[in-house]
């Protein structure tokens, strides 16, 4: 709840100080996670333990595979028209079927098993949901790796001046410096450095600290991930991240060492 209260004195006029508290819902979010958590498992009780329930489960679990299957198929028919690579919209081609598929197979597999009742239906059919959960998620993980095998969107080479703003630890544990700079677009852009510091270098990358960057051409990924530039070579990475350029999240370690990951001739990662 927000107060207002108006401070007067007889040389200014009135002035305005707003007092903030955070909303209620924010103050009690854990609670109200952990409560809506236990409404839903006690209403797929409630549901398993009838006949009715069994065929609402069965046909709520197959609508929502539907729907994710066509959403996750959005991705790929924007590449296609983009004229992304071949390799990138099969990638997410297998992705929309496999996170959908394997939707189905659990979300709606389980209580068809108890709709249809485990007595009526010979021991191998008892591993259907089990197996299409398993098979759709490797051809999902297929997909993965298909649009990260090829390379990265073309990177712009012009030098550029990034301010650190923080450098904390991302809600995963991981890493997170992101940096403010002024891209191509004259406009002021915030994003992570692709490069993951090793600890020794780690105190070097305080708030307000200034290095040099390459970010992508592309302005759509101008508040992604940015690069330093080989002026930082002397700077120790023990691993990167790519998240935002390709998928929702990539990144994973390497081995420790100075010099860019990106940058090297004959390393790992190439650009367009």
């Amino acid at each position: 709840m927000a107060r207002r209260i108006r401070v007067t004195s007889s040389r200014r006029g009135g002035v305005i100080r707003e007092e903030r508290t955070a909303p209620f819902w924010l103050e009690h979010l854990i609670g109200l996670i952990f409560g809506g958590l236990a409404v839903i498992v006690i209403g797929i009780v409630v549901l398993v333990l009838t006949d009715w329930g069994r065929v609402a489960l069965t046909w709520i679990g197959f609508g929502f595979g539907v729907i994710l299957t066509v959403v996750l198929f959005i991705a790929p028919v924007r590449s296609i028209r983009a004229g992304e690579r071949t390799a990138v919209w099969m990638g997410e081609v297998l992705c929309a079927i496999g996170w959908g598929c394997m939707t189905i197979s659990l979300a709606a597999g389980l209580p068809l098993l108890f709709w249809i009742g485990p007595q009526n239906l010979p021991e191998w059919a008892m591993v259907i949901p089990g197996a299409g959960t398993a098979l759709f998620t490797g051809v999902a993980v297929l997909g993965m790796w298909l649009m990260t095998r090829g390379p990265l969107p073309p990177l712009d080479r012009t030098p550029r001046t990034a301010t650190v703003l923080y450098n904390t630890v991302d809600a995963e544990g991981g890493q997170d410096i992101t940096v403010r700079y002024h891209g191509a677009d004259g406009s002021q852009h915030e994003a992570e450095l692709a490069d993951l510091i090793d600890d020794s270098w780690l105190d070097r990358f305080a708030e307000g600290t200034t290095w040099q960057i390459y970010a992508f051409e592309d302005a759509a990924l101008a508040d992604a991930v940015v690069f330093l530039t080989e002026e930082h070579d002397e700077v120790w990475r023990d691993g990167y991240k790519l998240n935002g350029v390709r998928l929702g999240g990539e990144g994973g370690p390497l081995p420790p060492g100075p010099g860019s990951p990106f940058l090297r001739e004959g390393g790992k990662f190439t650009f367009e």
